[in-house]
């Protein structure tokens, strides 16, 4: 039951590779995804070694792109994440591990969120018995997002598939829809952390800054003291980007 990290990215924001990548070494055991792929317009010498480069043609829009890459994915089950999302903690392997079971052993269940969104913001019940795990529901505008999840790789591959072509921000909103006619089920965890910003709870799960940029600036106003701590360590300017 192999599990492996998939990242989408592309060589415009090339300069977050050392910090995202940097900060997954830190916080996440190295042999605790079977593979890690990354999803790219162009290899690069600030990808690590240990993981597969998987490249797209940076002409195609986002779906195809994806696409391209995710059929070259074989495991069964992927998190799905992007390159600004930057981890400031330490990941909680036995929860990932966890929800791997339950998604493992459920075949109702599609996809396992490693947060709660703050669009989520009515309840739907909890999942079974568990305290932690809580439904999702189509009423939301939101049901999909390309936030950190546990995926059935086949579905994600499923959903990309029946989507129209989009770019990346288009689809996000736009694929909810394609799962409701998919009869997508999922659900997300949350263990009573605090929100973040307007539409973002932290997650003790998979501790990231969601997102790291915003419209091209680091998003300074929500995680002053996680940025300010990994610019003083990969030596980033934040006047080059500029903050927001």
């Amino acid at each position: 039951m192999k599990l492996s990290l998939v990242i989408n990215t592309t060589t415009k924001v090339k300069d977050l590779w050392p910090m995202f990548f940097g900060q997954i070494d830190k916080y996440i055991s190295k042999d605790f995804f079977s593979n890690k792929y990354v999803f790219t317009d162009a290899s690069n010498s600030d990808i690590p070694d240990d993981y597969k480069v998987l490249l797209y043609n940076k002409d195609d829009e986002y779906t195809d792109q994806f696409l391209d890459c995710i059929n070259r994915v074989p495991e069964e089950y992927c998190v799905y994440i992007s390159e600004d999302y930057v981890l400031y903690d330490k990941v909680n392997e036995n929860l990932i591990k966890k929800y791997q079971e339950i998604l493992h052993e459920d075949n109702s269940l599609d996809f396992i969120k490693l947060l709660k969104g703050g669009v989520t913001s009515n309840f739907y019940g909890n999942y079974k018995q568990f305290d932690d795990l809580f439904f999702l529901s189509y009423q939301d505008p939101y049901f999909y997002t390309n936030q950190p999840t546990i995926w059935r790789t086949k579905k994600l591959k499923s959903i990309h598939y029946n989507s129209p072509t989009l770019d990346i921000a288009k689809f996000e909103y736009n694929a909810t829809e394609v799962c409701k006619k998919l009869d997508i089920k999922g659900v997300h965890c949350y263990h009573q952390e605090a929100k973040r910003g307007e539409f973002h709870y932290d997650t003790i799960v998979f501790p990231y800054i969601s997102t790291a940029l915003v419209k091209g600036k680091w998003n300074y106003s929500e995680y002053p003291k996680e940025l300010e701590e990994m610019f003083s360590t990969y030596k980033v300017d934040r006047f080059i980007r500029g903050v927001r």
